[in-house]
């Protein structure tokens, strides 16, 4: 049986939840296609890479629903990863997993990662001591977090009962209330979040929770596995792909050329024009790879000012375009025998990749940093480890940390 089974909305988080389980000991797999066998898998910890973090929210609950009643009685905990931001359909993927089961059981949510200074206090969400919808999260062009008030945010997208606890009551005992509620923990540290979770899994009744990985190492540790950890190689030089175009992504490879990198900057004609041409600047890209430290490919000239007139449908559509495209490109750049370390920022970008090479099972290694993720995956009789991570993870200097082994 599954011990735990978690529920992600892009694939980035599905890698940084499950890497978690993964440094714990866990046999951990994270899955990007299933059928209704998935509940057979031998897996300790199966993790289900569901995009729905761009959905409508009807989509997104029935999605997510369908996925919990396969599930239901069949795993023993239902985790629902949720991004450490707020971003996605939080009310109504939260609200699916409750419905989704046949027996009456309340969701513990604790969206808290103390170890990046995001924390909830007084049911408010903040992003190192600034309330989320101010935040960089609050800016994003995409996918803007509009209410720092978590009970407010979710109730937008739910009628589901929504209760916020203080984190001393979350210590003290289990909350219990009416069946079928969503219950939202403070947390403002890691002594809160390693109590609230001794607690709320010392009498072993709970069996829905969410949260981000903040949760997740936490929860790891404390269920406990013992496998071994097979530690990853580092050679060659670095080639980061960038989907991404949170603040933080951008400044990164800022950063990293000023030190040394080379910048690529992909425009629209270049990823849209007859993708038979992708083959040949793939191959241009792996030869410049032998020959410096790092290099970055990025996206955002090719999305840049090409939204602003466009409907939302339109905007969507595109960027689905656009990540697809960047997910070939990768996939030739490993056909052209790219031997270079790959790292992609960016959930969509990731999952294009994942799409276009046509593997649907992948293996979390170790947290390279913070949200930053080295798995492995066999493509074409060749195993890859590749760094992932969310746009809104890392410090500034990150890729050149890497490159320098400092990381």
């Amino acid at each position: 049986m599954i011990k735990v089974l978690i529920i992600a909305d892009d694939f980035t988080g599905a890698l940084d939840t499950g890497v978690k389980f993964a440094e714990a000991g866990a046999q951990t797999k994270v899955m990007t296609k299933w059928d209704e066998h998935f509940v057979d898998d031998p897996s300790e910890v199966l993790v289900l890479c569901l995009p729905t973090r761009h959905d409508n929210p009807l989509d997104a609950y029935r999605k997510v629903r369908k996925v919990v009643e396969m599930a239901d009685g069949k795993v023993g905990l239902i985790y629902k990863k949720t991004d450490s931001a707020l971003r996605g359909n939080i009310g109504a993927e939260l609200t699916a997993v409750v419905e989704g089961c046949s027996t009456s059981n309340n969701l513990y949510f604790i969206p808290a990662m103390p170890s990046m200074n995001r924390y909830t206090s007084g049911g408010v969400h903040y992003i190192d001591g600034i309330i989320v919808r101010e935040s960089v999260f609050g800016q994003d062009p995409f996918e803007p977090v509009t209410e720092s008030y978590i009970p407010e945010l979710m109730r937008k997208q739910c009628s589901t009962r929504i209760k916020s606890i203080w984190a001393e009551d979350a210590i003290k005992s289990t909350p219990r209330c009416d069946k079928n509620a969503i219950l939202v923990y403070d947390c403002e540290s890691q002594a809160d979040l390693d109590a609230e979770v001794e607690t709320l899994f010392g009498d072993g009744d709970t069996r829905l929770v969410a949260g981000c990985a903040g949760l997740a190492q936490t929860l790891a540790r404390f269920l406990g596995f013992d496998n071994n950890v097979e530690a990853p190689k580092k050679a060659g030089t670095l080639v980061v792909v960038c989907g991404s175009v949170n603040p933080i992504s951008k400044a990164q490879m800022t950063y990293a050329e000023g030190n040394g990198f080379s910048r690529i900057h992909l425009t629209s004609a270049q990823l849209l024009d007859d993708v038979t041409k992708l083959t040949a600047m793939a191959k241009g890209l792996v030869l410049m790879s032998d020959a410096g430290s790092g290099i970055l490919v990025d996206t955002l000239n090719a999305k840049r000012g090409l939204f602003e007139e466009m409907s939302d449908e339109e905007r969507e559509e595109l960027r689905a375009e656009i990540s697809g495209r960047a997910g070939m490109l990768i996939r030739d750049m490993c056909d052209a025998g790219l031997n270079s370390r790959l790292m992609i920022v960016g959930g969509d970008t990731l999952l294009a990749f994942a799409n276009a090479i046509g593997c649907t099972e992948y293996y979390p290694v170790c947290e390279v940093e913070t949200g930053v993720v080295l798995f492995r995956v066999r493509y074409n009789d060749k195993d890859y480890e590749i760094i992932s991570k969310s746009g809104g993870f890392g410090d500034e200097d990150l890729l050149v940390k890497i490159v320098n082994g400092v990381v």
